[in-house]
């Protein structure tokens, strides 16, 4: 039977969510549904993210894999079907999934991230695999149209952020969200999300994906392995390798940092709080 991380069921149980709480009840029933289904054997103590959890397995064959058992949520939704779209070309490659119970077979890769690359080599590659792995949305995928509308609403009732940062944030999000293009962006790819591969250097994992201006979702590598003198630094960095619009770029990301400021708090709202800072207009 699939073990649970202690540390990982402590901090589920803390949210007090009633739903997350039953999910995390369920998971060794759900891990035991699918070990029969596709015929999988343990191999290895799982491992876990946010909202996830990872058992090494192997497959009839003998083909090392790795069960991954997530929280059903918005933002993970069409995880299955990104992977399935990019069908390992710059991707970990999907063997198998039920998605809607948020239930995946991935392959096994090694456990080296582009965390512990040196950090210009670590943006090159990230950018050159958010490049290579845009592609049209399908139409049922969430938008940045609607996410945009709704921050428009929201924002100007947050606190701890100054009105001319919510001022800007805002009128970005009523200019740019009603034109925003309808590319297949992932707004999660950090470097602990790009794991070392035996088909490729580096392959990435665990995106969440929306339809988007392709200039959309650069702050996390921003905010990630945080080094403040060197916002713009990285910015342009990543405007210039994937070939995008640079103000376009600016404002979606002075966006995503004003939207996290105010939703976080801890480190993640300080550091996004110095990025909205440095890349405000005005």
């Amino acid at each position: 039977m699939i073990r649970i991380p202690k540390d990982f069921a402590k901090t589920v149980l803390s949210w007090d969510d009633d739903d997350a709480t039953r999910w995390l009840h369920g998971l060794p029933e759900l891990a035991g549904e699918y070990l029969d289904r596709w015929d999988l054997t343990l191999d290895g103590r799982p491992v876990n993210g946010f909202v996830s959890v990872v058992q090494p397995v192997r497959r009839a064959d003998g083909t090392p894999a790795m069960l991954k058992l997530g929280l059903p949520h918005e933002e993970s939704e069409h995880e299955w079907l990104a992977l399935s779209m990019w069908d390992g070309d710059g991707a970990v490659r999907l063997l198998d999934h039920e998605g809607e119970e948020g239930v995946l077979l991935l392959e096994r890769l090694r456990p080296e991230t582009l965390a512990d690359q040196p950090i210009e080599d670590a943006l090159r590659i990230a950018a050159t695999l958010r490049r290579r792995l845009r592609r049209p949305a399908p139409h049922r995928m969430r938008t940045l149209r609607a996410n945009a509308a709704r921050w428009a609403e929201q924002l100007p009732r947050a606190q701890g952020v100054p009105r001319r940062i919510i001022d800007e944030a805002v009128d970005h999000c009523r200019t740019l969200g009603p034109r925003a293009l309808g590319q297949m962006v992932n707004e999660d790819q950090h470097f602990q999300n790009i794991l070392a591969g035996d088909r490729e250097p580096w392959l990435v994992i665990d995106p969440k994906v929306l339809a988007a201006d392709p200039e959309f979702g650069l702050a996390t590598l921003l905010w990630n392995r945080f080094e403040p003198d060197r916002i713009r630094r990285r910015l342009d960095m990543l405007v210039e390798i994937e070939d995008l619009d640079a103000d376009k770029a600016r404002a979606w990301t002075f966006v995503s940092a004003v939207v996290n400021w105010a939703e976080e708090d801890g480190w993640p709202a300080e550091r996004c709080g110095v990025i909205a800072t440095t890349l405000a207009g005005r």
